[in-house]
């Protein structure tokens, strides 16, 4: 009785020993990482594909020897002898040529399959062509073709004339000189009529146009230099005949600033843009600024013209023998 209690207790000692051996014991591929387990899954389907492979190829071997089976029993039962070999080449001819490809007979149909067959590459070469045909029309022959010399032509003589119409708008705005105006309007009108095989005339009226505009917005007063230790008017000799005197000039806006000019030389007839220019006065005036100059070294009357907004040329104010201005006379850029 007393040794009961102890065999359990042996029983129930061991019995964790045998479970957690038991445990120990783990099944194939139980502890496989996901990685392996691919692996595992591509090497059996590779097996499998070989078994296909090997089965069908048995299939193959299995008809290949019924056949030769009945090819030998067809030529024993019509007394033909022939040898196994014989009917293994003849069976080896059958199977090479079994599967053969001929090309159909020419045809409706069959061409009709061809354009069926290639209808995707044939409809892609179709829309590649038309769309090259249709692009080159547009760059090139259409009413706006953007590469077409004659349309930008156009475009930029549409484009001069659209400027000088807003240019000949600002003169409007300016002045109220019907000379002026008219002028301007000439320009305009010469810009519209040019075409686009001469763009030139309509840049050049346009030009000159942009021109006026600018000469009209300006306001300057011209005088005579004034300064001691520079010449205030000069005595120009001419061969054989009177001598031509003239003043020293600058044009300055109401700050003061130099305004330079485009002045013609009348010695070589070339226009040149200066700060300082000489202009032709008779010679009472020359004399009259001479003596006042030589007096104390400046001069009193410095004032030769002013040139408004809205006017083309300035106004000349210095007076001659009487007290009206002196009229316009020629000009010099070197002196």
């Amino acid at each position: 009785m007393s040794n009961a209690p102890s065999a359990n207790a042996n029983a129930s000692a061991a019995s964790p020993q045998t479970s957690a051996a038991s445990r120990s014991v783990r099944l194939p591929g139980e502890d496989l990482s996901l990685n392996e387990m691919l692996r595992v899954m591509d090497v059996a389907r590779e097996l499998r594909g070989n078994r296909d492979i090997a089965e069908e190829m048995f299939r193959r071997d299995e008809v290949r020897v019924k056949l030769r089976e009945k090819l030998m029993r067809s030529a024993r039962l019509a007394g033909d002898r022939v040898t196994e070999a014989e009917v293994d080449a003849a069976i080896d001819q059958y199977l090479a040529t079994l599967n053969t490809f001929a090309d159909p007979k020419p045809g409706l149909h069959t061409t009709f399959a061809h354009l069926w067959v290639w209808r995707k590459k044939i409809l892609t070469g179709v829309a590649t062509v038309a769309i090259t045909l249709g692009g080159c029309y547009y760059l090139f022959f259409s009413s706006s073709a953007p590469l077409s010399p004659a349309v930008r032509a156009d475009r930029a003589v549409a484009a001069e004339q659209a400027t000088a119409s807003a240019l000949l708008t600002r003169v409007e705005a300016i002045t109220n000189d019907p000379a002026i105006i008219a002028q301007a309007k000439s320009l305009q009108s010469e810009a519209n009529t040019a075409t686009g095989e001469d763009v030139t005339t309509a840049i050049a009226a346009r030009t000159k146009l942009a021109e006026m505009v600018d000469q009209l917005s300006t306001s300057y007063e011209v005088r005579i230099i004034d300064d001691p230790n520079q010449v205030s008017a000069i005595e120009r000799g001419m061969d054989g005949k009177n001598p031509v005197y003239y003043v020293i000039v600058q044009a300055r806006d109401a700050s003061g600033n130099v305004v330079p000019q485009q002045i013609r030389n009348s010695e070589t007839g070339r226009t040149e843009r200066v700060t300082q220019w000489a202009e032709q006065v008779p010679r009472e005036t020359y004399m009259r600024l001479r003596q006042d100059k030589t007096s104390d070294g400046l001069l009193s009357e410095t004032l030769f013209s002013i040139k408004t907004r809205g006017s083309l040329e300035p106004a000349i104010r210095i007076p001659g023998a009487t007290s009206a201005p002196i009229g316009q006379g020629t000009q010099l850029t070197t002196y």
